[in-house]
C-alpha cells in the first residue's frame, strides 16, 4: 500500500528500527525491493535520485524519472506491505517541480554542499512550499563524502582521507532542525555515499549520533543516514540504537549483480543466452537478496 512516510517514521521511532530506503530505478530492481519487504513484512521507502537521470539518453526523449514514476507507484499501492515513493538527492528546483507533478510525496531536497545558513534558508523555502500539498521533506547538514563515479555536477569524488572533516555538527544539527523543520534530517556520521576505499573499514561515531540526537528535541524529526553498503553489520545496528530510524542503501545490492551475470555467463559460455534471463532472473534474484539482507539489519532491534 502507498503510504506516507511520516508515519512509517514514526513507527520506527516507536519500535527502535530503521527503514530501509533503497533506490529503484529501473524494473528489475523495482520488483526485487518490494518483494523483499513482502517477504519480510517491513515497510519501505523506494528512491528515485536525480542522479539516474543521467542514465538515460535526452537524444531519444527518454526521461528516467517520468517514466519510473508511474510502475513504482503501481507496485507500492499493490504491495502488501506500507511503501512510500521517495526522491533522493534533488539538487536543483526544476528537478523537485518535475517530481512533484510525477507524483512523489516525498523528496529529499539536498542543499548540504552550500555554507549553512544558505542550506538553512532554501531548505525552509522549500519545506514552507510543499507543506500545504503534504510533502515529506528531508534534509542534509553535514555533506556526505562521496566515492562512486558520477555524472552529476558536484557529487565528484571526494578526499576520504579524513573522513572526520565531514562530520556533522550537533549545535549546527540542533539550528538546522529547528529553522527548517524538515521531516528527516541526513547526517554525516562516517559513511561515504558508494563504497569505501579498498581495505577501509567503516568507523561509525555513534556517540556523535546519539549527540545529535540528544541536541535535536523535535521528535517528529527523525534522523537519517546514507552510505550504509560496505558498514559492518554491527555499526548499524549501533547506528539504529543511537536515533538513525532512515537509511539509505543502494551500492552493494547494485553492484553485486555484476558478478552473478559473469559467472552464469561463464557457467553457460558457447550456448545462446537471453538477456531477459539475465534481467529479469539474474539480477532480480541477486538484487532480493541483497535486499533482504539490508533489511533484516535494520529491523534487527526492533522491538
Amino acid at each position: 500500500m502507498l503510504v506516507n512516510m511520516k508515519e512509517m517514521l514514526k513507527d520506527a521511532e516507536l519500535h527502535n528500527y530503521a527503514i530501509g530506503s533503497l533506490n529503484t530505478p529501473n524494473l528489475e530492481t523495482l520488483r526485487a525491493v518490494i518483494d523483499a519487504a513482502e517477504e519480510l513484512g517491513c515497510p519501505i521507502i523506494i528512491n528515485h535520485a536525480q542522479g539516474h537521470d543521467s542514465i538515460c539518453d535526452p537524444e531519444y526523449g527518454v526521461v528516467a524519472m517520468e517514466d519510473i514514476a508511474p510502475l513504482m507507484k503501481v507496485f507500492a499501492e499493490r504491495a502488501k506491505v506500507p511503501v512510500a515513493m521517495h526522491i533522493d538527492h534533488a539538487l536543483d528546483d526544476a528537478f523537485t517541480r518535475r517530481a512533484i507533478r510525477a507524483g512523489f510525496t516525498s523528496i529529499m531536497y539536498d542543499r548540504s554542499t552550500l555554507p549553512l545558513e544558505q542550506n538553512i534558508a532554501l531548505t525552509k523555502k522549500f519545506v514552507d512550499d510543499v507543506a500545504p500539498l503534504g510533502i515529506t521533506v528531508e534534509g542534509e547538514i553535514g555533506a556526505m563524502p562521496n566515492n562512486m563515479p558520477t555524472c552529476v555536477p558536484g557529487q565528484e569524488a571526494s578526499d576520504l582521507s579524513d573522513l572526520s572533516v565531514y562530520y556533522t555538527k550537533p549545535e549546527e544539527a540542533k539550528k538546522f532542525a529547528e529553522e527548517t523543520n524538515v521531516d528527516v534530517m541526513t547526517v554525516s556520521i562516517g559513511t561515504v555515499h558508494g563504497m569505501y576505499m579498498a581495505g577501509v573499514k567503516s568507523d561509525l561515531q555513534i556517540d556523535l549520533i546519539k549527540d545529535i540526537r540528544a541536541a535535536v528535541t523535535n521528535e517528529n524529526i527523525h534522523l537519517g543516514m546514507h552510505g550504509c553498503s560496505g558498514t559492518e553489520h554491527d555499526q548499524v545496528v549501533a547506528a539504529v540504537n543511537a536515533g538513525i530510524k532512515k537509511i539509505n542503501y543502494f551500492t552493494a545490492m547494485d553492484t553485486c549483480v555484476t558478478e552473478a551475470i559473469k559467472d552464469f555467463i561463464k557457467e553457460h559460455e558457447g550456448r545462446p543466452m537471453n538477456y531477459s534471463v539475465l534481467a529479469s532472473k539474474i539480477a532480480y534474484e541477486e538484487l532480493k537478496k541483497g535486499a533482504k539482507k539490508a533489511l533484516s539489519m535494520f529491523m534487527e532491534c526492533k522491538r
